[in-house]
């Protein structure tokens, strides 16, 4: 493990030492979860947040304050969002750590990733985890493409982006804050957080 402060480890370690630190989270409910939602795991529920009915809940989550999870959302693994968040309709988030202010509203799978504050997801997008061969997954950091050693990873969303409708994200992508995505685009470009 490294010394370095956590914000200068490279994506999918400081995504790693977080999901990790999640599986000792603690259940705690300051907001309000609809009797139609389904909680299998632990869950620490920020003041003013709601869970709204058909959400399903699998696995050590964190959210923040005033956020709308839902309704019909899935959120499983490790995962944290941040204060003032959506997460919408038919949205699942998988082992990811969301920042303050994101908003994914609708039809969406993010996977293994890691979005930063200030962010817009547009409906029907897929950041993607995995490759067809099931290789390793290698994501840029400091100038160099470098491989992760993992298998399952995402990608790394700097802050202040917007991801256009049914954007397709590849594995192990790093998008720079203030990236503006065009609709219906993949997202195959290599750029350094």
């Amino acid at each position: 493990m490294s010394s370095a402060p956590e914000n200068l480890l490279p994506p999918w370690v400081r995504l790693q030492n977080t999901l990790h630190a999640l599986t000792h989270l603690q259940p705690a409910c300051h907001g309000e979860v609809h009797p139609q939602a389904v909680i299998n795991g632990v869950l620490e529920l920020g003041e003013g947040s709601v869970i709204k009915p058909g959400t399903v809940i699998e696995g050590h989550v964190k959210i923040g304050k005033n956020c709308t999870i839902g309704p019909n959302a899935y959120l499983r693994g490790q995962v944290c969002v941040g204060d003032n968040c959506v997460i919408g309709n038919a949205v699942e988030i998988k082992s990811s750590v969301l920042g303050n202010h994101v908003f994914v509203s609708h039809l969406t799978y993010i996977g293994d990733s890691w979005l930063e504050d200030d962010i817009n997801v547009g409906g029907g997008c897929i950041f993607s985890n995995f490759r067809h061969d099931a290789g390793e997954i290698r994501m840029l950091f400091e100038g160099q493409l470098t491989p992760t050693g993992r298998n399952k990873l995402g990608c790394y969303v700097g802050a202040h982006c917007r991801i256009g409708c049914k954007c397709v994200i590849l594995p192990g992508r790093v998008l720079p804050p203030h990236t503006h995505t065009y609709p219906g685009t993949v997202f195959a470009g290599r750029s350094q957080p």
